[in-house]
């Protein structure tokens, strides 16, 4: 194991599935570098494998109207790697989450049977290491999919910060700005 090394990783990318492997290769090589035992490296691949092709798949999958111009559609990846830490965040331009869906899961208090919404919501909802933020408003999230869930089994705690153009929760940002802000931290387990 390297003592008292970091490696810091940050580059921008063109949408496409090219990036992944580019990304996990140089991962790899530099996880290897601190000395993280192959357990850890595997779990944290997976990791960043799964939260990179989500990134790339969004950003593809965006149609003009609902996205930043092509051209501006990049996905930007940063990480660093200690011998006690993995810090890691992708930044795509794509939809993001179906906020619509979520909302309509939220317990509705003008509902007559509000109360039960809200057991069920409760019981029902993730009670994980997970925060979503829309433009800094802290939102409880549930229905996750699977991706997601690998996710935080790997990890300490994962954040997603959206960035929303379309006004469906805010209106105090530009027409450029869209996407998702997705980090991913975790102590390291093993020795």
């Amino acid at each position: 194991m390297i003592k008292n090394k970091e490696i810091a990783f940050l580059d921008s990318f063109t949408a496409g599935t090219s990036i992944v492997p580019e990304v996990i290769d140089n991962l790899l090589r530099d996880l290897n570098y601190i000395g993280y035992p192959r357990e850890e490296i595997d779990e944290i691949i997976l990791s960043m494998d799964e939260s990179i092709t989500n990134a790339v798949q969004v950003t593809l999958n965006c149609k003009d109207d609902q996205c930043a111009p092509p051209q501006s559609r990049n996905i930007t990846i940063r990480y660093t790697i200690n011998e006690n830490e993995f810090d890691a965040t992708i930044i795509d331009h794509g939809t993001g989450l179906d906020f619509f869906k979520i909302f309509s899961t939220t317990p509705d208090k003008s509902s007559i049977d509000y109360y039960d919404q809200i057991v069920t919501y409760a019981t029902d909802s993730e009670k994980s290491k997970l925060t979503v933020r829309i433009n800094g408003e802290e939102l409880p999230l549930r229905g996750i999919g699977a991706g997601l869930k690998i996710i935080l089994s790997f990890m300490d705690t994962v954040t997603i910060e959206y960035i929303d153009k379309k006004k469906i929760i805010s209106s105090n940002v530009s027409d450029s700005t869209d996407g998702t802000i997705f980090n991913m931290k975790r102590k390291r387990r093993y020795q």
